[in-house]
Parts: structure tokens; sequence; C-alpha cells
């Protein structure tokens, strides 16, 4: 099935034009300060606020699903854990940010992404890659970073029903004048869910709160952001059978002052931010908690020696509890960090470089760093190579919780890539991108306890295609991995070799437009610890809007063929399912 689609998109490139914008996107992730796709010198994608809009997009792990080089592990349904494999590193390589605050927990390390409710999302930049130098801990595989609304251009209430009994209420409201802005997004969203086991007894029930604020001051050279958003509620799910539930609470605080100069910016970052959940049966009394305090300074000079060059210090405080399985543990440290990365153009040719220290009172001192090259082959077409060092340290379970060790040290990877980017018209391109990834220390369990026991080598091909014909918009997404668990000569788990997306947008009236997305995945190993095989699978989408002055109508008809697939093993995934929203503008 994928490479009858393969040759099908393949087809499609040779024979229509291209009249999309995709690779001139703003991004401001990678370098953290604006550039388009195409002259970044990392591999980026980017899903709009228009895309969650057209595809119907019902949460964060869907939508990451609809990108080649993401695949989703799912305990089930609605607020079930959710695992992140980005270009094949594991679920914990991988840094989400929100608004560019790590919602990665200290303790368990990967994170809750489920709680994310897509409606106040203006964009999610994906950069893949190693991207420690800017980023530190946790980015082996990669940065999500899910930016949220700041603007509303109309105001919004919004009802949505569907099958299991989930339905959504949320409102967003705008105040601005010309130079404050105060944007404020609440969303509700409960559902009976379904079994999360395929031998449940019970579906498995789930309510969740998202509470978006931002406040924007902008005035010359002085801009002042302050973000604010938590996110709480409860989960059931299935434990050995037994039917269980807990609460969960992420809220983060984070407050940007930049102030702009003739030949440099200075921005000073205050984040304080609490990951929580606490179990809530009967006589319970496991938790797991992280509460960290940070502060960012840094500058970016626009010309320092004929270099575009940002200089940056990190403190964070990062406090740890947990009590799981009668094990207990209560750590606090302190994380400081030095950075910096430049970049430097001669003609056509275009250099990047940077490293980071890090001194942690747990695992002392580490290096990270990363070297990038690009040349303009054409005035459309540009070749990058890169080379990037990246780690992850162990978290506080792995460190003191159940089977931990204290001795453990941090997992590094050296990755490096090779790009192409061209735009096959002035307003779309193709992207093609070969990548290896070597990583050392991998922390995993000897039966007993934690041990840097496995080695692992990731390589693989990433091809990504937009395009505009007429009234239909599409996009084809597809990569090719090969990921080997070295010490054991086995594939890496929950990583399929093949996966192709698509998706597909058409305005056939002035008023209407149908979306219907797809993604097929090859078979996979589910885990090292047992012999059990995800199949392959392929699914449909559909999404119709339809729009007026004042309202929207949007009507979901997902998984249309009611394929069955699983993204763990033993744990169901949705069948054929249906939704209907209505989103009134005031």
């Amino acid at each position: 099935m994928i490479k009858k689609i393969i040759l099908v998109m393949m087809f499609s490139i040779s024979s229509i034009s291209f009249a999309q914008t995709g690779l001139d996107e703003i991004i401001v992730t990678p370098n953290l300060k604006k550039t388009t796709i195409h002259e970044s010198l990392n591999t980026v994608s980017i899903i709009t606020k228009d895309e969650i809009r057209n595809y119907g997009y019902k949460s964060i792990d869907e939508i990451l699903q609809h990108v080649s080089s993401i695949n989703i592990g799912s305990n089930g349904g609605y607020g079930q854990t959710k695992s992140i494999f980005l270009r094949g590193t594991e679920s914990n390589h991988t840094k989400v940010l929100i608004d560019g605050v790590s919602l990665n927990p200290g303790t368990l390390g990967v994170p809750s992404i489920q709680h994310v409710s897509p409606q106040i999302i203006e964009r999610i930049e994906i950069s893949k890659g190693g991207m420690s130098t800017l980023y530190g801990r946790d980015a082996i595989g990669g940065v999500i970073n899910i930016i949220t609304k700041n603007r509303f251009d109309n105001d919004e209430i919004i009802i949505e029903a569907g099958k299991d009994q989930t339905n959504k209420f949320g409102l967003s409201k705008s105040f601005s004048n010309d130079i404050h802005n105060f944007t404020i997004s609440f969303i509700e969203l409960q559902s009976n869910g379904y079994k999360a086991k395929v031998n449940s007894t019970k579906n498995h029930a789930y309510i969740n709160k998202n509470l978006n604020l931002v406040y924007l001051y902008n005035e010359k050279n002085n801009n002042l952001k302050i973000n604010w958003y938590q996110s709480i509620g409860n989960t059931e799910y299935d434990s050995f059978g037994t039917n269980l539930n807990h609460d969960h609470k992420d809220s983060l605080v984070k407050v940007a002052l930049t102030k702009k100069y003739n030949n440099y910016k200075d921005k000073f970052i205050f984040i304080n931010k609490i990951n929580k959940i606490d179990q809530k049966a009967l006589n319970a009394t496991d938790y797991t908690h992280t509460k960290s305090t940070e502060l960012n300074i840094n500058r970016n000079y626009y010309n320092l020696f004929n270099t575009d060059t940002i200089l940056g210090i990190n403190l964070t405080n990062e406090q740890l509890s947990e009590l799981s399985f009668g094990t207990a543990f209560k750590k606090g440290s302190w994380i400081k960090e030095l950075y910096f990365q430049s970049e430097y153009q001669i003609k056509k040719s275009m250099f990047n470089i940077g490293a980071r220290y890090i001194n942690h009172n747990i695992y002392s001192n580490f290096y990270s760093g990363n070297i990038n090259f690009g040349h303009a082959l054409t005035d459309k077409t540009k070749f990058i190579f890169g080379v990037s060092k990246s780690f992850r340290p162990p978290d506080g379970t792995d460190l003191y919780g159940y089977g931990g060790n204290s001795n453990l040290q941090p997992e590094e990877s050296i990755n490096s890539e090779i790009s192409f980017k061209t735009k096959l018209s002035n307003d779309n391109g193709l992207i093609i991108t070969f990548f290896n990834n070597n990583i050392r220390n991998l922390i995993e369990s000897d039966g007993a306890t934690m041990q840097n026991i496995n080695k692992a080598k990731i390589k693989g091909l990433e091809m990504t295609y937009y395009n505009k014909y007429g009234n239909l918009d599409y996009k084809f997404d597809y990569t090719l991995l090969n990921a080997k668990d070295l010490n054991n000569d086995t594939d890496l788990s929950r990583r399929p070799k093949n996966k192709l997306t698509s998706k597909m947008s058409y305005n056939f009236k002035k008023n209407n437009k149908l979306g219907i997305s797809m993604v097929a995945s090859s078979k996979s190993d589910n885990s090292i610890y047992d012999s059990n095989v995800l199949g392959g699978y392929t699914i449909f989408n559909l999404t119709y809007l339809y729009d007026t002055i004042g309202y929207t109508w949007k009507f979901n008809m997902n998984n249309v063929f009611n394929k069955k697939y699983r993204q763990a093993h033993n744990y169901n995934s949705e069948g054929r399912s249906y939704y209907i929203s209505f989103i009134n503008n005031f």
C-alpha cells in the first residue's frame, strides 16, 4: 500500500506545477530568531492553525502522528500516556515546549502532550536533529515548540460533541489597543472514553481543562510578553486489570522582556513551572512532582565581527519528589548553563557554529554543540550539512525511583545530516534529508535496576513535498527509517521502517472546504521485552467545514474505514468516530 502511494506522489511531483508558500513560512525555534524554513540550516516542519482547523485534529498526538518523522505510542484514548519517537529516538529524547517553556518533567521524562488542546495553538514548529546548543537537555531527537495564540481575528465560542459522549466547550477572547494586547482561552473536554486495554472491563473517562492567558506590550524598542498556561484534570486508566485514576496538573508562567538597541537586543526570561501527577484511587498515595524556576538572559548581536551571534546564560533550580511502588525520593538540583551560537555568511555560503556548557550538581559538567554549513546552489536550491552533539541526563525516576541507579551517566548522541531544499516555483518546494544518529549510554533496566547498557544507530531519509493545484492544496511527508539497537542487534521498538502521511484540502464552494488526511505505517516491534509485533496500517480522516459570517460548522469522521490498529501492544486505538463542532465568531 505504501509503495503504491509513493509512486503516485512521485508522479505528482513530475507532472503538476507548484503554487504554495510552505518553504517561506516564518519560524523562530531553530535559532531563537525569525527566519524561514528555506533559509534555516536546520530541518523544520511546521503545522499552522489553518491546518489544525482544516483537518479537524482532536489532540496534539493526532497532529504529530501526521508528521512522517514522528511515531506516537499510545496507552489508549483521551488522556492516556503518549510517547513521541522523533526520527527514531527514544520517547524522552524530544524536548516539548509550550511558548518556549519545557513541558518535560524532571521525573518521568515524558511530557504530557495529551492534555494540550489544539484550539489554543497558533502553530507547532518541529526542529529535527540534535538541538542541545540552544535548548540544553532532552533534545537528542529534536525540539517541538507549541506556540499558542496571542491574538484572535474574532472572539470565539466552541461547542463540540462526538463519540463516547465526548464533549468540548471553549471560549477565546482578545482585548487590544495600539501597544497592549491581552488574550484569554479556556477549553474544557469531557469524555466517557473507550476501553484503554483490549481486556479492560470498562470505559476509561477523561476530563481536562486548559486555560491560556497571554499579555503582550509592544512599544518602540521594548517588548514585554507574559504567558500563563495551565492544564488540570483527571484520567481513568487500566493498571494490570484494575481500574484506577489520577489527577494531573501542568502549569507554567513565563515573563519575557526584550529591549532592542541599534546593534543588538537583550532578552530577560523568567520561568516558573509545575508538573504533577497524583493517584486518586482509594488509599492510593503515589505521586510524581516537578517544580522548577528558571532565569535565562541572552544577547543577540546583529553584526559582531560580521556574524549574527547569540550569547546566553541559563540558571535553573529544580525540585523533584516522587513516591512510586513504595520507593520515595525528594531531591533538589541547580543547573548552570552558558551557550553561544554564531552565523556567518560569505557570498552564497552560510556557517553556523554553537556550543553549550552545562554544570549540574548531580552529573557534573557536560558539553554540547553544533556545526552547520549551507550553500545556495541556485537562488531556489540550498544544500545543507550539519553535525551536532546532544544529550539527555537521567531523570529523577531513573536515578532515585523504583529500580533507580544514582550512578547513571547522561545519554549522548552525535547526529549528522545532509539536506536539500528547493523551491520548485516561487511559492513552493521540496525538502529531502538524509540523517544519521549514533547514541550511546542509553538508559534501560537490566531487569532489576536502570543501567547505561545500550547503544543505538539510527539512519534514514525524509522527503516533504507541498503543492497547490487550482482549488486543491496537498502535502506528502515520507520517512524511511532504520533504527537499530546495536547491543542486541535488533530493531528499536515502535519505529516503523516506512511511514507516509498526506493532507489534501479542497475548496469546492465559496464557503465550503473538504479536508482528507492519511497516515500509512509499516509494522514495528512492540518492545525489547516481548516478541509482539505492531501491524502496519493505513487510516483516513475526513473533515468538512462550512463557513459563513459569524459562525462555522465542522464535521469530522476519523478512521473512515474503521481500521483496527494499535500503537502499543494490548492497548486499543479509536475506531470510526464522528464529531460535530459549532464555532460562533463574535
